[in-house]
């Protein structure tokens, strides 16, 4: 028995609403589910069950599929509610997927314009083809400058994040200690305690952390007196952070020499809960380089007050830039995960890093107020990178972006 869906007699049986109605189930029909992303739908727009976003998404973009930006994730982003604006191209391809055809566009086009004409009929001619002009060059401009800002948008974004991965991947040393640790095996013994020694890969990780955050623009704005606040505020949370990304992808804490080398400063039960920290971080590193530019523009990512007078530095006092930096890095975060793993992992992914963060900073309070050894490198680091600071002020050249 067929199961199509009524329609009255004034009504074709191919429109509904000025929209064309394909064969649809009545089960579908009754489900009030937008095919493409998932919303509340009541109508079937250009051939398939669709809510009023996607319909007017597909209006826009079905003429012009070639002109849709391409996909950067090998077309496989997830579209639902959440993430439906992210990605065009795997958007329209729904669409298209779930029935819904371009020639029906033309289709009510025309019979809006019947319905204009109709209504207007007793208006001067001549003035009803000027209203009409006028009407089509707004709403023609109107999406023109709607698709360039978005455009721009999404350029200045991703082109944000390529910024931040190529700044870390510069400064990283992540490679020279991972071919340090595949030699091991051909080197003496007495050449090891120049290449297992865990001060200077500590140093390191310093270094390089502090070399990524001072490339940013958004680093370079702030005066002296700031830089050198941030940096006692967030770089031995940054770095502490950093080491789980350094030991995962480096392999060290699974090679004896090394691990027994941070032992006899750490102690085994600080080196056993880092490793399984190592072990729950997120696999993606463009995540955790994500966080870390993050981290870095905190109000304080130290639990311990390592200086008396912080509270009242001028820091404080224009924290307000601060949120600013930090909600352009939070947002890219977010966009590239819905990106590329949908609403639902990426909820998840994110409560995970937020609870290695905290795990990481907790654990880093009491390592820094109960570990000499580590407090005299962590004071060193600082008072380092405030001399480099001072020498550097008046040095402008960033590898990224612009002052």
């Amino acid at each position: 028995m067929s199961s199509k869906r009524k329609l009255p007699a004034s009504q074709s049986s191919q429109e509904i609403d000025g929209d064309s109605n394909v064969n649809r189930s009545e089960d579908s029909f009754r489900s009030h589910i937008c095919l493409v992303c998932g919303d509340t739908a009541r109508i079937i727009n250009y051939g398939a069950l669709s809510c009023q976003s996607c319909k007017i998404f597909f209006r826009r973009n079905g003429f012009r599929p070639g002109g849709v930006r391409p996909c950067c994730f090998d077309k496989c982003c997830e579209i639902n509610i959440q993430s439906r604006h992210t990605c065009t191209d795997c958007r329209l391809t729904k669409c298209t997927t779930m029935g819904m055809c371009s020639d029906l566009i033309r289709k009510d086009t025309k019979k809006l314009e019947r319905s204009s004409l109709k209504q207007s009929c007793t208006t001067d001619q001549s003035t009803f083809q000027q209203v009409i002009t006028v009407l089509q060059l707004v709403t023609s401009n109107t999406s023109n400058i709607l698709q360039i800002d978005q455009s721009s948008h999404f350029d200045s974004q991703w082109t944000l994040l390529s910024n931040i991965v190529h700044s870390h991947d510069t400064f990283s040393t992540m490679s020279q200690m991972l071919l340090t640790a595949n030699n091991l095996p051909s080197l003496s013994v007495e050449s090891y305690s120049n290449v297992i020694n865990p001060i200077e890969i500590i140093n390191q990780m310093c270094i390089s952390m502090q070399s990524f955050i001072s490339s940013s623009p958004d680093f370079r704005v702030l005066t002296l007196s700031e830089q050198t606040s941030l940096f006692e505020r967030n770089l031995h949370g940054v770095i502490a952070f950093y080491s789980t990304l350094f030991f995962r992808h480096t392999g060290i804490l699974r090679i004896p020499k090394y691990l027994n080398a941070f032992i006899t400063i750490y102690g085994s039960d600080v080196m056993l809960s880092l490793r399984h920290t190592v072990d729950q971080l997120d696999p993606d590193p463009t995540l955790i380089k994500i966080i870390l530019i993050i981290l870095a523009f905190s109000s304080n990512c130290l639990i311990v007050n390592t200086n008396k007078t912080m509270e009242r530095d001028s820091l404080l006092d224009g924290t307000f830039r601060l949120l600013g930096s930090q909600n352009v890095y939070v947002e890219l975060l977010w966009k590239y995960l819905i990106s590329k793993y949908g609403y639902g992992d990426s909820v998840l992914r994110f409560t995970r890093l937020i609870q290695i963060i905290l795990c990481v900073i907790k654990k880093l309070g009491i390592v820094y107020t109960n570990n000499t050894t580590h407090r005299t490198i962590s004071d060193g680091v600082t008072a380092k990178t405030k001399q480099i600071l001072a020498t550097n002020e008046n040095d402008r050249t960033l590898l990224w972006g612009k002052v």
